[in-house]
């Protein structure tokens, strides 16, 4: 097998690779910049051409001088950061921030982080809404056409994209969220496919759990595929038309992350209906530092607000 170079077409005419390296440490900021940036470099090194990153991380100085000092020259990489939801009133000036952190030339691809706003001091504010934040987005676009060249969202629902494209006049490129085996979306991928919205995996394993990577199926895929359970899962998102940015600090994982089988269509539909066996739908990120409920508040918003699902409902 050789390393996926697979890329999609986003709608603003740019190409997005496959597969990206997440940035996200589970902490803001590293505690290891070093070895961060010489992974961020050695991934670039074997292929990689895809970095994912985020204002709230802040790793963004981090990501920028290991692009600038990977070799790699800059218009190979397609490059991701976020807006924070305390910054919804101030777009422009967040953006300039990240650009000074990342000190790269050019953003490939903005995303507003949530659709929630935060004050300053990180309150829950109902102003802006999310539409009103994307006319900003749009408008720094206008003014900024070299440097940010497409915009999207993260963690948008039906309801709540439904909402920002009454007032849109440039369509968000992609919408990334959580995916994985217990987390298919698949009503959500077909909405945003019909959209012309690319969807990005965010936790794309699954936050790793046994129930996923020790499933005895998924081992069985495996073993006939002569790879491992992480690969199975990556490769099986991949063939949905999704993009993926799994994370890891393991040089030989992080080489394993970009290489995979092409699936038979028999292992394609056992993944796409894995969620269905009992207690197995739901959602593994820790919004909250704690495991999600489905009744959780999420940065002053509730999953109805935010146009999300209750668990075991599809």
């Amino acid at each position: 097998m050789s390393i996926c170079t697979k890329k999609f077409l986003l709608n603003s005419g740019f190409y997005m690779p496959a597969v990206g390296l997440g940035t996200w440490q589970g902490h803001v900021g590293s505690k290891a910049s070093t070895e961060m940036r010489d992974t961020i470099i050695y991934a670039l090194q074997r292929g990689y051409r895809h970095i994912d990153t985020a204002a709230v991380y802040g790793v963004e100085e981090i990501v920028g001088e290991a692009i600038r000092m990977s070799g790699v020259p800059r218009s190979e990489i397609f490059l991701v950061t976020k807006l924070h939801s305390t910054h919804h009133a101030h777009v422009e000036e967040a953006f300039l921030e990240s650009m000074k952190r990342l000190n790269c030339e050019y953003i490939d691809l903005y995303l507003m982080h949530w659709p929630q706003s935060l004050t300053l001091d990180g309150k829950p504010t109902k102003t802006p809404t999310p539409p009103e934040t994307w006319l900003s987005m749009e408008a720094l676009k206008l003014k900024y056409p070299d440097q940010v060249r497409s915009l999207g969202v993260s963690n948008f629902s039906e309801k709540t994209m439904g909402e920002l494209l009454k007032v849109a006049t440039i369509v968000p490129a992609t919408n990334q969220v959580e995916v994985h085996p217990m987390l298919p979306q698949h009503d959500l991928v077909k909405y945003m496919n019909e959209k012309g919205i690319l969807t990005t995996c965010y936790s794309p394993l699954g936050q790793y759990v046994r129930a996923i990577l020790q499933n005895p199926h998924v081992l069985d895929l495996a073993t006939k595929y002569n790879v491992t359970a992480a690969q199975i899962v990556l490769a099986w998102e991949v063939s949905r038309g999704l993009v993926v940015i799994p994370k890891s600090t393991n040089l030989e994982r992080i080489m394993q992350n970009i290489t995979y089988p092409e699936l038979a269509a028999e292992d394609i539909a056992f993944l796409n209906d894995f969620y269905k066996d009992p207690g197995m739908h739901r959602r593994l990120c820790q919004i909250n530092g704690g495991t999600p409920t489905g009744h959780d508040i999420v940065m002053g918003w509730t999953y109805e607000e935010l146009g999300w699902e209750p668990y075991n409902v599809e």
